[in-house]
């Protein structure tokens, strides 16, 4: 039977902690933190789980505008000027969205240098939550 250690998200018996396993994302990149977060399968240190769960984020959005635009497309064929102006709030909140999060992660990816490690990545207010308070 496996422990619920909360140093090791897969449930392993052994004490050691399992490292991050971001090399399976970046191509080869190794990081020797310890794993804390499981993001679609793998057990990411905190703060490459942050930027994956932030890369995702910015998917979704680009998806729900791509989306938008087929929708006010066919609004703007049907003479369909009150969905038109609906689809343009949806629009203007999703591309503030997606700004928010290109730019929570380039101040995450800026904060990381080789010679400085900190605990906690940074945050920006007016972010969606990613994490349970």
């Amino acid at each position: 039977m496996s422990e619920n250690n909360p140093h090791n998200p897969q449930g392993h018996s052994s004490q050691r902690p399992y490292s991050c396993e971001v090399y399976h994302l970046f191509g080869g990149t190794p990081c020797a933190k310890a794993a804390k977060e499981n993001v679609d399968g793998l057990v990411l240190c905190e703060r490459h789980a942050l930027e994956a769960k932030l890369e995702g984020q910015i998917e979704c959005w680009e998806e729900m505008l791509f989306h938008i635009d087929l929708w006010s497309r066919e609004a703007a064929r049907r003479d369909r000027e009150d969905v038109e102006q609906l689809l343009e709030v949806e629009r203007v909140e999703a591309t503030s969205a997606r700004q928010r999060a290109y730019a929570d992660l380039d101040v995450l990816r800026r904060s990381e240098k080789p010679w400085e490690h900190r605990e906690a990545p940074p945050t920006r207010r007016g972010s969606l939550l990613l994490f349970p308070p």
